[in-house]
C-alpha cells in the first residue's frame, strides 16, 4: 500500500514559529514532529509515499530527502496544492490502482495504521476515517460511529455548544482508488468540509476506525507544549524521554537538551525544559514547562513559564516571559523587559531594554 502526506499546511494558529518554518517541521524533543508519521507508515509496512508540499517546501525535502533513512521511497508534488486536501490527493493518487493511505505530516500519534487498514478491508466502505476522542471538539470535524463503524453524521468544526460527540477526524484515511472520482477536477475541494458531506448526503459509506492511541493535532501553541509535555512524562508509547544534561546541573524538573548547550549550575527547571542544540541559559535561570529552540541566549535572572522561544533568540538580563508567550527567530529582547501573558512577538524583532508588554 501506498501513502499520500498531507505536509502543505501553513500551520498560522502557531506563528510566529511558523514564520520561517513548515507546520510538519516543527520540534517535538529537537526532532521534526513529521518524523513521528514517517515512523508510524514504516511500522504499518508502507514503503512508498507522496508528499504533498508547498510552503517552505525545501525544508521538507531536504529533511526527508528520498527516505533511505527511513527505509521508504519518496516522491514530492505541489500539484494542484491549491485546489483543497482532496483537490491534491485526487493528482497525486490519480495513476493509483489499489487503496492507499491518507495521512497528515503535523500530528503527533500512536496510532497502528495497519489496524485502520484492516477495519477499511472489512468494511465496503469507500473510505475509512481514523477517529480520536478529544474534550473539546469544536477545533475539529466531529463525527457519530454507528454499531457496524460507519459514521451516519459528521460537522466541520462545529460550536462547542453544538457539538455532537467527542470523536473526531484524526486526519487519517484509507481511500478506495475509486474516491477520486467523487473529486472534481477545477475547483477547490476540502476533505472534511466538502467530500465527506457529499458522500453522506448521497448515501455512500464512510467507515469509521475509532482507535484508542495518542493523538494530538499540535495546533496551537498550548497542544504543543502539551504534547511535548506528555512526551517527556511517558504518556505518548515509544517516545519516553531522557534527561541529556548532567543531573547536577539542575534542580527539580526535567530537561532534554539538544548538543552542545551551556547551561548554568543555578539554572531551575519546574517541570520541564525542552533545549535545542547551542542553548546558553546564564546564571539563576528559571524555566517551567517551555521550548527553546537551538542558538538562543538566556540571559542571567530571566524567568520563562509556559513559553516556546524561537531559534537565535536573545534575551538580556532580568527578561520574564509570561505564560503563552511566543518569540519568533532571531528576536533579541533588552534586559529587564517582560512579555506578558499570550503575547507573540514577531520574527527579527528588536525590543529595548525595560521593554512592557502587558494585556490590559
Amino acid at each position: 500500500m501506498k501513502a499520500i502526506v498531507m505536509a502543505a499546511g501553513k500551520g498560522t494558529r502557531l506563528l510566529p514559529i511558523t514564520a520561517t518554518r513548515p507546520k510538519p517541521m516543527i520540534p517535538l524533543l529537537n526532532e521534526p514532529i513529521m518524523d513521528n508519521m514517517m515512523s508510524v507508515l514504516r511500522n504499518a509496512g508502507i514503503d512508498e509515499a507522496v508528499i504533498l508540499v508547498d510552503y517552505l517546501s525545501d525544508r521538507i525535502v531536504n529533511h526527508l530527502g528520498d527516505g533511505k533513512r527511513f527505509g521508504m521511497k519518496i516522491d514530492y508534488t505541489t500539484d494542484n496544492i491549491r485546489r483543497g486536501t482532496a483537490g491534491a490527493v485526487r493528482y497525486a493518487a490519480r495513476e493509483m490502482d489499489e487503496p492507499f493511505v491518507v495521512v497528515s505530516a503535523d500530528v503527533l500519534t500512536t496510532i497502528d495504521l495497519r489496524k485502520l487498514i484492516k477495519a477499511h478491508e472489512e468494511s465496503d466502505a469507500r473510505i475509512t476515517m481514523a477517529l480520536s476522542t478529544v474534550s473539546d471538539p469544536s477545533q475539529y470535524g466531529v463525527a457519530i460511529l454507528d454499531g457496524s463503524n460507519r459514521i451516519t453524521r459528521f460537522q466541520e468544526k462545529p460550536r462547542r455548544e453544538e457539538a455532537f460527540s467527542n470523536l473526531v477526524n484524526a486526519g487519517m484515511y484509507i481511500c478506495d482508488p475509486e474516491i477520486v472520482k467523487m473529486i472534481p477536477d477545477n475547483t477547490p475541494f476540502d476533505f472534511s468540509r466538502d467530500l465527506f458531506p457529499r458522500m453522506l448526503s448521497e448515501g455512500e459509506l464512510i467507515g469509521g476506525y475509532a482507535f484508542d492511541g495518542y493523538w494530538n493535532d499540535v495546533g496551537l501553541p498550548s497542544t504543543y507544549l502539551g504534547a511535548t509535555r506528555d512526551m517527556i512524562e511517558g504518556r505518548v508509547e515509544g517516545h519516553v524521554s531522557e534527561i541529556t544534561a548532567d543531573e547536577d546541573e539542575i534542580t527539580y524538573g526535567r530537561i532534554v537538551t539538544g548538543s552542545n548547550c551551556s547551561i548554568s549550575a543555578s539554572v531551575q527547571i519546574d517541570g520541564f525544559a525542552v533545549l535545542g542544540d547551542n542553548v546558553v541559559a546564564g546564571k539563576n535561570v528559571r524555566i517551567s514547562h517551555s521550548i527553546i529552540y537551538s542558538n538562543t541566549l538566556i540571559g542571567d535572572n530571566s524567568v520563562i513559564s509556559d513559553a516556546i522561544v524561537g531559534e537565535g533568540v536573545i534575551l538580556g538580563r532580568d527578561v520574564t516571559l509570561d505564560e503563552g508567550v511566543v518569540i519568533g527567530d532571531r528576536t533579541k529582547i533588552g534586559e529587564g523587559s517582560r512579555i506578558g501573558h499570550n503575547i507573540k512577538i514577531w520574527v527579527h524583532s528588536r525590543l529595548g531594554p525595560g521593554t512592557k508588554m502587558l494585556h490590559t
